[in-house]
């Protein structure tokens, strides 16, 4: 893959297309919802088997890139009870995390304490 040209969600609204730059010439891929969710899966396990192989190697990690964020955007799914926190990047790409009702509690007193210890003139120590 040399470049990312493109990407869309199909006219009839069940599927997505992405389209690429490769070194023998474009790539089109159409895919439903559900085969997305797969690819995804797909591509963050073949990145966790290069990170693995290029420890096993001896060679150094690929350092991660950390997109700033723009903008959050926050909402609840009443059905599926959960929270949804949307980071919103400069590049116009998003992404959802997911956290579960009983989850809640617990991130609430880990941002507590976390907004505590990051406050000026506080103990940094565990």
């Amino acid at each position: 893959m040399t470049k990312l040209v493109r990407t869309d969600a199909l006219s009839d609204g069940e599927g997505g297309v992405v389209q690429i730059e490769t070194n023998e010439g474009p790539l089109e891929l159409r895919f439903t919802y559900e085969d997305a969710e797969q690819l995804v899966e797909g591509l963050h396990d073949a990145r966790a088997k290069i990170r693995d192989e290029r420890a096993r190697s001896a060679l150094p990690p690929i350092a991660e890139k950390v997109k700033p964020v723009a903008r959050w955007e926050t909402a609840m799914d009443p059905v599926n009870q959960v929270a949804i926190l949307r980071a919103h990047f400069p590049d116009q790409t998003s992404r959802d995390t997911r956290i579960a009702r009983n989850q809640i509690v617990q991130i609430v007193e880990f941002l507590n304490h976390a907004l505590k210890r990051l406050e000026p003139g506080a103990d940094m120590r565990q």
